[in-house]
Order: C-alpha cells, then structure tokens, then sequence
C-alpha cells in the first residue's frame, strides 16, 4: 500500500516567492542608482498604496499555477516518490513615488517608470549574481517580463484602495515550489522486476 507521508524539514524553494521579489528589487537597484533615484534603498518590496519611503516599489499583485507545471508524482529514490513541484507565475506591480515638488512630480514619476521598464527589458534573466538563497543555488536564470495588465484592471485596483491612479506596470515570473509530500512506492518496484524477471525466463524457453 502507498502511504503518503509529510517532511517537516525545509524543502528547496518555500522561499522562493520571497526571493524573486527581492531579485526583481536587487536588479532594478543595481541599474537605478545613483540615476534616477539616488539610493538603493528608495527601491523595495512595499504597498504601492502606503509607499512611505519608497521612491520605486515592487509588489506581489498575484500568484497562480502555471499551465505549464507536472502533475502526480516523480520518482525520488529507489522506493520514494515526491509530488511534483508547483510552478507558480507571479505577477509583480511596479509603482514610482516621488518626492519632488508637484509641478515636477509626474515628469519625475514617468522618468522613474520609463528605467524600470528598460531595466527590466534589458535583463530578462537575472542570474545568480543577483540571486540569493534556493534561487541562486538551483543554478538557473530568473526569467522576467513586462506583463500586459488593462487599464480596468488598474483603476479597479487603485479605486478600490481609495487612492488616486498612479502609473504603474507589471512583471512576470515563474518559481517551482518543492513538495513535502512524499510516499513509498517499494512495492511497485518490487513487482516491476518480479514481472521482467518472468518475462525474460519466457524467452529463454
């Protein structure tokens, strides 16, 4: 009988939500400052509803799994079998905040916006340079790209905030969520051979 069973050790890639904004965060850092925004840490992870500090700020609008991840389980081990990992698209919102006087805040607002967006475009896989924990070890590129979302969309979402619209736009990733959940498969390998074995004393005969 196969017993499903759950590891309470950390699994690669619980983190990984976490990680792939704060890669988005360290890219746009690097190729930001000093020009236009001064410091690396006017850019960060923040409500682009409660921006406080923040001159530029990257937030988790939305998660799903992607059509494109496996389902079941994979083998892992002779007699271990793990579910397949989850393949979650993220959606992150990119928001300009400026400081400057109102008669300039838009110019400086669409100036922030515009080296975001060639910034990203620029670097569409972020490498382990700029990665940090199970996202840098796995060895792999952080895809990102511009994601299309509608004006309805946007206005909803900042109406709904009771705040006035800002110009914003949206980046797209995929991270692999590791299972926990594993289960025991030795019968089934044990009955595989039982069968080759007969079949090939078959055609010995």
């Amino acid at each position: 009988m196969i017993k499903p069973r759950f590891l309470p050790r950390r699994i690669k890639g619980e983190s990984d939500i976490a990680e792939a904004g704060q890669a988005i965060v360290a890219l746009l850092r690097r190729e930001m400052t000093p020009e236009p925004v001064s410091k690396p840490e006017l850019i960060g992870l923040g409500s682009p509803f409660e921006p406080e500090d923040f001159q530029l700020t990257v937030h988790l609008l939305h998660l799903e799994e992607s059509a494109e991840g496996r389902q079941g389980f994979i083998q892992e081990g002779r007699n271990t079998q793990r579910m397949a990992p989850l393949q979650l698209k993220l959606t992150y919102l990119v928001t300009a905040h400026s400081k400057a006087p109102v008669t300039n805040r838009a110019e400086d607002e669409y100036r922030i916006l515009g080296r975001a967006v060639q910034a990203l475009r620029d670097n569409p896989a972020i490498d382990s340079g700029v990665l940090s924990g199970s996202l840098a070890q796995s060895g792999e590129a952080l895809l990102v790209s511009i994601s299309k979302l509608t004006m309805e969309a946007l206005q909803r979402m900042w109406n709904s905030n009771s705040k006035p619209y800002k110009a914003s736009f949206a980046v797209n990733c995929t991270v692999s969520i590791e299972s926990t959940r594993t289960r025991t498969a030795g019968r089934v390998g044990q009955i595989s051979v039982t069968l080759d074995e007969k079949s090939a004393g078959r055609d010995a005969r």
